[in-house]
């Protein structure tokens, strides 16, 4: 299947792809939807103005997904696709579990993997979200950086809320973890707000 942009050349100069113009697997509908019960399989198809755009097999193991779909280059052949993307957990701030995609790509978690000839995440595939969205995400992913900043951590928001450094007190650091678990939550939800709008996956 591939996205909407199937078969495009990457982006160079002047155009940048957007997120909505690709399809997308959202692992955070998947768990809320039960679509990862490990041994459950399960068909996610796209549709545009009630036409079906794309569709996907997303097979449930233990410790990955595998993705089937059909793909194809610059209108050349349809060919198969089946590819095992690891799924890990990370512990929440609060005492949960979050699950992650890891990009085949970077190897680097992922919520959202998006599918051109291949299913990558958004680095990989040099995406931008819509501009109205990617202001609010922005301002979150910002915030919450310049939080950790102040522990002292400057590295990927996908993991856990770095410990306290010597120094700080508690009470501090846990009104500070408490901000980065709401700023987590409104990038969160602005960006399924987001893919909801642009291309809502149906079973």
């Amino acid at each position: 299947m591939g996205g909407r942009g199937s078969g495009r050349s990457p982006s160079y100069g002047w155009h940048v792809s957007k997120c909505h113009e690709y399809h997308a697997v959202d692992i955070a509908w998947l768990v809320r939807e039960g679509l990862l019960k490990v041994g459950r399989w399960s068909t996610v198809t796209w549709s545009s103005r009630g036409k079906e755009t794309g569709s996907i097999r997303i097979d449930s193991h233990p410790d990955f997904a595998r993705m089937i779909y059909r793909t194809r280059e610059r209108g050349g052949e349809w060919q198969g696709v089946q590819e095992d993307v690891p799924v890990v957990e990370t512990a929440t701030n609060f005492g949960g579990r979050r699950k992650w995609f890891v990009c085949l790509s970077c190897r680097r978690r992922c919520r959202i993997l998006y599918g051109e000839t291949h299913f990558r995440c958004r680095r990989c595939h040099n995406l931008k979200y819509e501009s109205q969205y990617e202001n609010a995400i922005g301002r979150a992913a910002d915030r919450r950086h310049a939080l950790r900043k102040r522990l002292g951590y400057e590295g990927s928001l996908d993991e856990p809320f770095p410990p306290k450094p010597k120094g700080m007190h508690w009470k501090t650091y846990f009104a500070l973890e408490r901000a980065d678990e709401q700023l987590g939550q409104i990038w969160a939800e602005r960006t399924w707000e987001w893919l909801r709008r642009t291309d809502p996956l149906r079973r």
